[in-house]
């Protein structure tokens, strides 16, 4: 009887072992389809990152973002709502035109702008697919898309 329990105890941790690892690591759940907008802005509102980049990605211009810029995108991060994100869009570009780059203490988050109508946010090691949005319902004023427009235009 010992010999049996001292065999079967090890096959059901190994077991329940096994299964965890199939449902966590190889089929990562992602908790809601806004989770890494959530991420970003609470690190905008616990801290200010230490670097925070846009850049035009048809010529691969760079330039800092500043304190009003930063207002801006959070300001347009809180007038999102559930409706706001979605699925993949079939119609994505390939390649967006901007990209927001956040570097925190611990994370690197990104915002890929797209157009008008469509970013994205996502960790730059995510283990969940980006968060998908659309912005456009958004006011011109915290559109993204007008903001790299305006910052690329001037320089």
């Amino acid at each position: 009887m010992k010999k049996f329990l001292l065999i079967l105890i090890p096959v059901i941790f190994l077991a329940g072992l096994s299964y965890k690892l199939n449902n966590e690591v190889f089929n990562p759940q992602k908790p809601n389809n806004f989770y890494y907008t959530n991420l970003l802005a609470k690190n905008l509102t616990l801290s200010s990152p230490l670097k925070c980049t846009m850049e035009e990605n048809n010529f691969h211009d760079e330039i800092n973002l500043d304190k009003d810029n930063i207002v801006d995108i959070k300001n347009m991060l809180s007038s999102l709502k559930k409706k706001n994100f979605i699925s993949k869009p079939k119609n994505l570009p390939e390649k967006s035109a901007y990209r927001i780059t956040f570097t925190f203490d611990k994370e690197k988050l990104l915002i890929d702008i797209y157009n008008e109508k469509y970013v994205c946010i996502y960790p730059w090691d995510g283990k969940y697919s980006m968060d998908y949005i659309d912005i456009s319902d958004i006011p011109v004023s915290l559109n993204l898309y007008y903001l790299g427009k305006y910052l690329f235009k001037q320089y």
